[in-house]
């Protein structure tokens, strides 16, 4: 039999831990550690979750597979502890020697059951503990070496143990950390006091849940607070704060804790010994109606209230002796209701009855009591109020309306009311008599007349009885005085005569005398008479005889008249008077008028000063202080002293105001009477500062001035003074400026205030190099201060070194055009000052044009080609520059004879520009010759040629049209055809103009910028060379004749280009002139001249050259 080494290894490991754990029976110093590295966990099976509570027992189940792996070693159970990543062994079985052991939580609390027929093994845990709650995995060890390798039983079995307790403390308590035991009466709270109850459950798992509850409604506003430790156990606490209220009244506060622990929840109750108010307080019964004298006996009733309500009575007015009588008290349910009752004698004085209701509650929180009250209604007959005055005596004039009312006090207040005058029943049905009230109670009487007057009485009457007839009032109806005023004299009075007035106010019939008149001035009363003091005697002189007489003698006068002495204008005014009587003061008399005539017053006093602004407009009135009477209308007016022309009204209009009316003005008002004294007003007439003469916007000195001088003048009043500036710094006197300030009176003929006069004064001498153009330009100005009138003003001057044009630039300085095209335009630019002026002028002094821009406004012709000269002008001197305009055409031509030594010459005569041009020959259509030396210009007719010839040139404007002549043969008839005179003469012509052209192409060619000179015109075409007659070599006239000859002069000549080939063109360019959206003009042509076949290379060549062209060379 094979046994692996790892059998062996572990048998012998096997016997090892056995003993070290039963060899002595104790427990090994060390946890012993999951052996997870052999055992897995049976993922096949699903853990099993058991669920307990703490206290009971429960059991574990292992199973063992005997079938799979053969009969087991040992059971060995594992506590997980997720927490530090090991497991702690709780129970051990040695199924061979039956040793079991339990270790660790489950010491002393463990045992097993072994079931052989179902092959389980189960662990009783009892009692069962919180801390037990885990994952629990049992580990079986079996003995077949074959077999106990095998990973099915090498698997773990797991089980999850759920442990659930209830809670160990459960507590209530009060704000203050009070423990309330279960059902306790908490109080006495009241009404709108706070109560905190706190409720806490500790221990157990889960973590309980805390909620509190008002009877069957469950407080919400609760303040929790739950704490769970790692074990699932913790605490939880409900706070709640309750106001109470009636509705806490017999209701109790339950707090209920909620576990799955549990099977019902734990409950706590506290209960609330609540004080309210009473509620309602009802009074009854009462009586519609009570006689005076006779009992009310009256109940009031207080609810629902706890402690129970006490009652007090009140009276209006106060019942001596009114106190709480037959007072019981209910109990209803909680509450309390009370009642007391009260009887009282009825008198006609008591108006109403009231109670009042509070308790405890109301008491201590000081809050209002409850209250009934109730009106009473004591019968009794009516009784008429009249004061203790005695009879009233009511004085009434005619036509006046009274009112007369009948005070009462009665229950009911159902009455009528009767009226009696002097004894007999008043008529209510009378037009004069109207009722007021409908129980007659108040009257009124119209349109009173003598008949009227007497004693009023009235009586009262109710269902009770009637009362006494009683007098209201004495009626003494009378009229008012009518008066009339007179005077005397009635005509005017002057104030100088000192006369008296004598006034009579007589009263009208049927009157004839007046108790007392009033007097009066222009409406205000002047006087009362008579002016008799209401106490006859005076109380520091007592019976005084003399004192006595006097006041006798003022209250008899007569109050009729008055007499006016001395009369005055203080008297002046319209006069009236009134008259009283018994029945009163009449209506005011008519108005007399006593007209006192006196002099106009002048208001006297210093002469008040007004300030003006210069210009401004013033209407002056004269001062009166009393304009006299008759009033005055006229015044004359003095202006200095002067008297003003064409013035005399009271008010005097100054328009315009000026120097001329910095014066004292005078007003002298005067009437018929006489005149017044005289007012006076002085005028001062300001302005603000002004510029008089400023500064020109533009300033300047020529260079070569040795002092440059600005002057300025301010008008301005009050005085202010004259700064000077340069480019905003200020100037002081010195050597390189000098300042001169004069002050100016003012001047009456220019109507100018005071002016300052500046001068600033340029020592030129002074300064470095003179006046300096760019330098010395500058801002100067002339500032003045403020016035109390204005703010300053200032002239400034922009100052500039006056110098003749210089620096003169022309752009283009060339331009080459093509016949009948329109070129650019020439701009003329110089430096100088003032600004230059330009004119342009042709070569021979025409045409001449003003303006800096030379525009051509049509199309150029072959006449306009030539030099062009700008001039730049000012005051001080001009500068000229000269621009050049070079006008391309196409050559023209005609054939000229000429015989010399018996030969035939056809000269082909060309009018073109460029002059450089090449020369083409033909007989009929056959191309003869093509050169640009100066011997193809001509052609030799031998003897036996005959036909058309013609001629043709090509230059840089294009091919030009063919002139042609007609050959007849013999050619010496055409010599003796010739005239020979002309011929004589025309060889001297054709001489001269071949040296002057000669001359004028060796000249052209000199200067720089020749008018003929191609390499001018094209500047950069250094390559591309348009030989001339003069330049052709030898060599070159030779190579050609022969190349004629060998071809029989047809096949080696170049042929010009056609009239209609496209003229070599250089591309065209825009310019800075040529704005955004304008159409740039065409570029010029140019043509080229070859020599036979080569010419195609020669044009490329051209091509590439005049596409570098600059863009002066732009053609139009």
């Amino acid at each position: 039999m094979r046994i692996s080494i790892y059998t062996v290894s572990r048998i012998f490991l096997g016997t090892l831990w056995l003993m070290g754990e039963l060899g002595d029976g104790r427990k090994s110093p060390y946890k012993e550690k999951s052996r997870r590295g052999m055992y897995d966990l049976d993922t096949s099976r699903l853990p099993i979750n058991i669920t307990a509570m703490a206290g009971v027992g429960i059991s574990l189940t292992c199973r063992v597979q005997v079938l799979e792996c053969g009969n087991f070693h040992s059971v060995v159970w594992y506590k997980e502890n997720n927490r530090y990543q090991f497991s702690d062994r709780v129970y051990v079985y040695r199924h061979h020697s039956g040793v079991s052991k339990a270790e660790g939580s489950w010491m002393g609390r463990a045992s097993h059951i072994y079931e052989t027929d179902t092959f389980l093994m189960k662990v009783l845990v009892s009692p069962l503990l919180l801390n037990d709650q885990g994952s629990y995995r049992c580990e079986i060890t079996y003995e077949e070496p074959g077999r106990w390798f095998k990973d099915r039983c090498l698997t773990g079995q797991v089980s999850h143990l759920a442990v659930l307790g209830k809670p160990d403390q459960v507590l209530v308590t009060l704000e203050n950390s009070t423990i309330v035991n279960n059902n306790t009466l908490l109080g006495p709270y009241q009404i709108g006091d706070r109560v905190v109850v706190k409720c806490s459950a500790r221990g157990g798992r889960p973590v309980p849940q805390v909620t509190w509850y008002n009877g069957t409604e469950m407080i919400t506003n609760s303040w929790d607070r739950r704490v769970e430790h790692e074990n699932g156990t913790g605490s939880a606490k409900s706070e709640i704060s309750v106001t109470v209220s009636r509705y806490d009244l017999g209701k109790g506060l339950q707090c209920r804790i909620n576990s799955s622990a549990v099977p019902i929840p734990v409950v706590r109750s506290v209960y609330l010994d609540v004080e309210v108010p009473p509620v309602n307080l009802r009074m009854e019964p009462l009586k519609e109606f009570v006689d005076e004298g006779g009992k009310i006996s009256v109940s009031c009733t207080a609810t629902q209230s706890r402690p129970a309500a006490y009652i007090y009575w009140n009276s209006d007015p106060l019942i001596p002796g009114l106190e709480r009588d037959n007072e019981t008290v209910i109990k209803t349910n909680l509450t309390f209701t009370t009642t007391s009752t009260v009887t009282v004698e009825a008198s006609r004085e008591l108006a109403s009855i009231s109670c009042f209701a509070s308790n405890k509650v109301l008491d201590d929180k000081k809050m209002s009591h409850l209250s009934a009250a109730a009106n009473l209604n004591v019968k009794f007959s009516p009784e008429i109020l009249i004061g203790s005055v005695g009879l009233k005596k009511v004085y009434k004039v005619v036509d006046d309306t009274l009112t007369l009312n009948c005070p009462f006090k009665a229950n009911p207040k159902q009455v009528t009311v009767s009226w009696y005058r002097n004894n007999n029943l008043l008529s209510l049905t009378d037009l004069s008599v109207r009722s007021i009230l409908p129980d007659n109670s108040k009257i009124e009487i119209k349109n009173m007349r003598r008949k009227n007057s007497g004693v009023y009485s009235c009586m009262v009457g109710n269902i009770v009885g009637n009362s006494d007839i009683v007098d209201i009032l004495e009626l003494l109806v009378e009229d008012v005085p009518s008066v009339q005023l007179t005077l005397n004299p009635t005509t005017p009075i002057s104030e100088g005569l000192k006369e008296n007035v004598t006034l009579k106010c007589a009263p009208l019939p049927p009157d004839t005398k007046l108790m007392s008149v009033k007097w009066f001035l222009d409406g205000a009363l002047l006087k009362q008479l008579p002016d008799c003091p209401d106490e006859r005697l005076d109380p520091l002189q007592g019976q005084d005889t003399r004192y006595t007489q006097i006041q006798q003698d003022i209250c008899d006068m007569d109050p009729t008249k008055i007499i006016l002495e001395n009369v005055g204008r203080n008297f002046h005014g319209n006069y009236s008077c009134q008259g009283k009587n018994r029945a009163g003061w009449g209506s005011i008399s008519n108005t007399e008028r006593l007209r006192i005539y006196y002099a106009p017053v002048s208001l006297q006093r210093e002469a008040p000063t007004i300030t003006l602004k210069k210009g401004d407009n013033i209407t002056i009135s004269c001062l009166l202080k009393n304009p006299g009477n008759p009033k005055a209308e006229a015044a004359i007016w003095l202006r200095g002293g002067v008297r003003v022309k064409g013035e005399s009204g009271l008010n005097l209009t100054l328009k315009d105001v000026g120097v001329i009316d910095d014066e004292n003005f005078t007003c002298i008002p005067f009437n018929k009477v006489g005149k017044g004294l005289g007012s006076s007003v002085l005028l001062s007439i300001v302005t603000p500062p002004r510029i008089l003469k400023g500064l020109s916007s533009l300033s300047g000195a020529p260079v070569a001035r040795s002092q440059v001088e600005l002057f300025c003048s301010v008008e301005c009043s009050p005085l202010c003074t004259i700064d000077w500036l340069i480019n905003g710094t200020r100037i002081f006197n010195g050597t390189k400026y000098i300042l001169k300030e004069k002050v100016k009176l003012p001047d009456y003929t220019s109507n100018i205030l005071s002016q300052v006069e500046s001068r600033l004064i340029m020592n030129v001498t002074a300064w470095e190099g003179g006046l300096v153009p760019d330098r010395d330009t500058a801002n100067y100005t002339c500032l003045s201060s403020n016035n109390t009138v204005g703010s300053g003003v200032f002239s400034s001057t922009l100052f500039r070194v006056h110098f003749p044009p210089r620096s003169i630039q022309i752009s283009p300085r060339l331009q080459t055009v093509k016949e009948n095209l329109r070129p650019r335009d020439f701009r003329c630019g110089a430096k100088g000052y003032p600004p230059a002026k330009y004119f342009w002028q042709f070569e021979n002094g025409t045409r001449t044009r003003s303006g800096e821009t030379l525009r051509f406004k049509s199309p150029v012709r072959r006449t306009d080609g030539g030099s062009y000269t700008c001039t730049a002008f000012n005051s001080l001197g001009n500068v000229q520059e000269s621009v050049r305009l070079n006008v391309v055409y196409k050559p023209e031509c005609y054939i000229d004879k000429e015989i010399r030594e018996s030969i035939l010459y056809l000269r082909c005569m060309v009018d073109a520009f460029p002059p450089n041009v090449t020369y083409y020959w033909y007989q009929g259509e056959t191309l003869i010759s093509s050169a640009i030396f100066s011997s193809a210009t001509q052609f030799e007719i031998s003897k036996g040629i005959v036909g058309e010839f013609s001629c043709q040139a090509l230059n840089l404007a294009g091919l030009g049209p063919r002139c042609t002549i007609q050959i007849n043969d013999p050619s010496s008839l055409l010599i003796e055809e010739q005239d020979f005179t002309l011929i004589t003469f025309g060889a001297i012509f054709v001489s001269i103009f071949v040296l002057s052209l000669i001359l004028s192409v060796i000249f052209c060619r000199k200067k720089s910028d020749g008018k003929y000179d191609i390499t001018v015109i094209h500047e950069v075409q250094d390559d591309l060379t348009i030989r001339t007659r003069e330049e052709k070599t030898s060599a070159l006239e030779n190579k050609t004749l022969n190349q004629m000859k060998s071809s029989n002069g047809c096949s080696a000549i170049p042929a010009p280009p056609p009239e209609d080939e496209p003229v070599i063109t250089p591309p065209a360019v825009h310019t800075p002139s040529t704005a955004a959206g304008e159409k740039a003009e065409p570029a010029p042509t140019a043509g080229v001249s070859n020599f036979g076949r080569a010419s195609t290379k020669q044009r490329r060549r051209s091509r590439k050259m005049l596409n570098r062209a600059p863009t002066e060379l732009w053609l139009v």
